[in-house]
C-alpha cells in the first residue's frame, strides 16, 4: 500500500514538473545563433560620462559626469542643480556594465522587442562616453527569473533543505541592433533612474581633516543646552565629569553619518544645533528642524545634503541628552 502511495506521489510530482517545463519552453524563447563573447566591453577608467534614459518619455535623462578634478557629478539633464555623486556607486555601475556577457539570445526579430521591453520607449537606455565618443549604448529591458528544476524536486522531498534559488537575468539590446540577449543578474537594481540613488549620501564625518573633537556644544529648546569639553584627556560637562565610555560610544555613533532619504528643502526653522570643535579650532555644525515624525537635518560639511530623517533615526543619534553622557 505504501509503495503504491509513493508511486502515485512521484507521478503527481513528475506531472507538475512536466507541465512547468512545458510552460517555460513555450513562454521562454530558445537560444538563437552564436553568442558574442561580450555585449559590452570597455575599460571603466575610460568612461567620463554616463547617460541614463528612464523608461517612457516623461522623466528627464540622468547625467553622471566626471569633472576636471576627477570627481563624479550627478544631475538631471538641462538642470543647473548638480550634486556630488557617490564614487563607489558609480564604480560598481561601471564594473557591472563594462563587461556584460550574454547567457542566451532571446530573439533576432524586431517584432518581439516589446515582449522583452527593449524598445526605445519601453526600455531604459544607458550610454557610456569618453570625450563624447560612445563606448557602449544599450537598452535594458525586462527582468526574468527562472526557478531551478532541481530545486523544485528537492523541495518536494525536504521543504527545509537550502535550495538553489534559480537564475535571475535581464534582457538587453544594443542600440542600433536587432538582437536581444539575456545577461545574468537584476540590472535595474543597480542602474536606477533617480538622481538620489547616485548621490553622495554623506552628512557628517569625524575623519580626514576633522579629528579629535575637544568641544561639543548642544543647543536645544528650553534649558537643556549644555557643552561637553575635553580637558587634560577628561570629558567634562561644566564642573561634572562625564562618562568617558559613554562619550566614546556617542562619538562612534556620529563618526560617519549618512543620509537615508534626501529632503527637497533645507531646514528653515532651526530647533536644534550641535557645534563640534576639534583641537585645531576647526568647527563643524549640524542643525535640525525637529518634527516628531520626520526631521530635517543638515551639516556644514555637506551643505547641499539635506536629510529627511524619517522616524528621527539620525536625530536621536546626534542630539542626545546630558544625562546619557554622565556617569550613573
Amino acid at each position: 500500500m505504501l509503495r503504491k502511495m509513493n508511486i502515485r506521489t512521484l507521478s503527481v510530482v513528475f506531472f507538475v514538473l512536466a507541465v512547468a517545463f512545458a510552460i517555460h519552453k513555450i513562454t521562454e524563447p530558445e537560444s538563437v545563433g552564436n553568442l558574442p563573447a561580450n555585449l559590452v566591453s570597455f575599460a571603466p577608467e575610460d568612461c567620463d560620462k554616463i547617460l541614463i534614459s528612464p523608461r517612457g518619455d516623461d522623466d528627464p535623462v540622468i547625467v553622471i559626469i566626471k569633472d576636471a578634478k576627477g570627481k563624479w557629478i550627478v544631475k538631471t539633464e538641462n538642470s543647473e542643480k548638480e550634486f556630488m555623486a557617490d564614487s563607489s556607486t558609480v564604480k560598481r555601475t561601471l564594473k557591472t556594465m563594462s563587461q556584460l556577457k550574454p547567457i542566451r539570445m532571446a530573439t533576432q526579430n524586431k517584432d518581439r522587442w516589446e515582449q522583452f521591453e527593449v524598445t526605445d520607449s519601453a526600455g531604459m537606455g544607458v550610454a557610456f562616453y569618453n570625450d563624447d565618443n560612445i563606448l557602449a549604448d544599450v537598452i535594458i529591458g525586462r527582468f526574468t527569473y527562472i526557478p531551478s528544476t532541481m530545486a523544485a524536486q528537492m523541495r518536494q522531498r525536504n521543504p527545509y533543505m537550502r535550495q538553489n534559488p534559480g537564475t535571475m537575468s535581464t534582457y538587453i539590446r544594443r542600440r542600433g541592433e536587432d538582437e536581444v540577449f539575456a545577461v545574468e543578474g537584476f540590472l535595474s537594481s543597480q542602474i536606477r533612474t533617480d538622481v538620489d540613488h547616485f548621490r553622495d549620501k554623506s552628512l557628517f564625518s569625524l575623519a580626514n581633516d576633522f579629528k579629535y573633537p575637544v568641544e561639543l556644544s548642544f543647543k536645544v529648546p528650553g534649558d537643556s543646552s549644555f557643552v561637553l569639553t575635553q580637558t587634560n584627556g577628561q570629558w567634562m560637562i561644566g564642573e561634572v565629569r562625564a562618562d568617558s565610555a559613554a562619550v566614546a560610544d556617542y562619538l562612534k555613533d556620529i563618526r560617519n553619518l549618512k543620509v537615508r532619504s534626501f529632503a527637497n528643502k533645507e531646514p528653515a526653522n532651526i530647533t536644534h544645533k550641535l557645534a563640534i570643535k576639534d583641537r585645531n579650532g576647526l568647527t563643524s555644525v549640524i542643525e535640525a528642524e525637529f518634527n516628531k515624525d520626520s526631521t530635517l537635518i543638515m551639516s556644514s560639511q555637506y551643505p547641499d545634503n539635506w536629510a529627511l530623517d524619517k522616524n528621527n533615526y539620525l536625530f536621536d543619534k546626534i542630539f542626545v541628552s546630558k544625562s546619557s553622557l554622565l556617569s550613573n
